[in-house]
């Protein structure tokens, strides 16, 4: 009896398994038939919603259905991001986010989710490239004799930072850490009020994303010694790279990268996956985004994780040595 039982049972529990997975089929074959949800953990007017809200409008369309977005700012983004990881892991609520997501666990101190268990990444979708900057009084022209200058003058070198935990607060602190140099870190609330600072004068230099300075760098505002990356980028091939000012292998950038819950069917994974692969190859899109200052970007989902674990393998050392204090 006991072993006519055990059959009964083990036939049951293969016929839920293969039962489950034609439902998780059928899911995926018909996703998506309804509109999907996209957070933005951030407030209106940042870079993660323009960004999102251009590629949003062609996405759409890839998918044949609505998206709607949510900003869901605060926390420095976890707020949203916790939204996304406690929703169905059905492929209707989508996450926009920055890379810097990925080192949530050591930039606070309070978080209730685990960014590799709870999360996975679909595919990095642009990137707006960051410039380190200098007020036009500032006497060094370019990073070499930055570097010198704060040598000769340590401590006295006024760097603005954005925030703990952007991408241009991360970019200083490499920056620095790179070029053993002593600066005095003056924080802001955001990257507007450190950029009215730097352009008054009451800052030396600091990190913005290029798209933000172009204009004041055009009407002599401000001056660009330098884009944060190995080579020039293709937005503004006249600003010379860190490499070539000896700084190798650095590269900080504002990357946007869209995930979902982690229990997502892959099937569901991979169309969405595939939607980002067209985007890429969208002339129209490419424009659009190329107009505002953001370069088109794609990877899959496994390399999407491999780029967030290179990204925590780098900054982890660096925010350990600066005695970097969660939040």
């Amino acid at each position: 009896m006991n072993s006519f039982f055990s059959f009964m049972t083990s036939v049951f529990l293969k016929s839920a398994i293969v039962l489950i997975g034609i439902a998780s089929f059928a899911h995926a074959q018909s996703y998506p038939n309804k509109p999907i949800k996209l957070v933005i953990p951030y407030a209106v007017g940042g870079g993660t919603d323009i960004s999102t809200r251009v590629m949003s409008k062609h996405l759409d369309s890839r998918l044949n259905q609505a998206i709607i977005i949510e900003n869901k700012g605060g926390a420095g983004s976890t707020i949203g991001t916790e939204i996304v990881v406690r929703s169905e892991p059905d492929g209707y609520t989508l996450l926009a986010n920055t890379d810097t997501i990925v080192l949530a666990p050591l930039l606070f101190s309070k978080i209730n989710f685990d960014i590799r268990k709870d999360l996975t990444p679909i595919s990095f979708y642009a990137s707006a490239p960051i410039v380190l900057v200098a007020n036009p009084n500032f006497p060094a022209k370019d990073v070499k004799e930055l570097i010198a200058y704060a040598k000769k003058n340590p401590g006295k070198v006024a760097l603005a930072t954005s925030g703990p935990g952007s991408p241009h607060d991360l970019a200083a602190m490499l920056f620095t850490n790179r070029t053993n140099i002593d600066v005095n870190e003056i924080p802001y609330k955001g990257n507007g009020p450190a950029l009215t600072d730097t352009i008054a004068g009451h800052v030396d230099i600091g990190m913005f994303t290029l798209s933000q300075v172009q204009p004041y760098a055009q009407a002599g505002k401000v001056k660009i010694l330098a884009v944060i990356s190995p080579q020039r980028s293709t937005l503004a091939p006249d600003i010379p790279s860190l490499a070539e000012s000896g700084i190798l292998n650095m590269e900080v950038s504002s990357r946007y990268l869209i995930m979902v819950p982690a229990k997502t069917p892959k099937a569901v994974v991979k169309r969405l996956e595939g939607a980002f692969s067209e985007l890429f190859n969208d002339k129209q899109y490419r424009s659009e985004m190329e107009s505002l200052g953001f370069e088109v970007r794609f990877s899959t989902s496994e390399d999407t994780v491999a780029i967030l674990q290179k990204e925590y393998d780098k900054f982890a050392p660096i925010l350990k040595a600066a005695n970097f204090k969660p939040q």
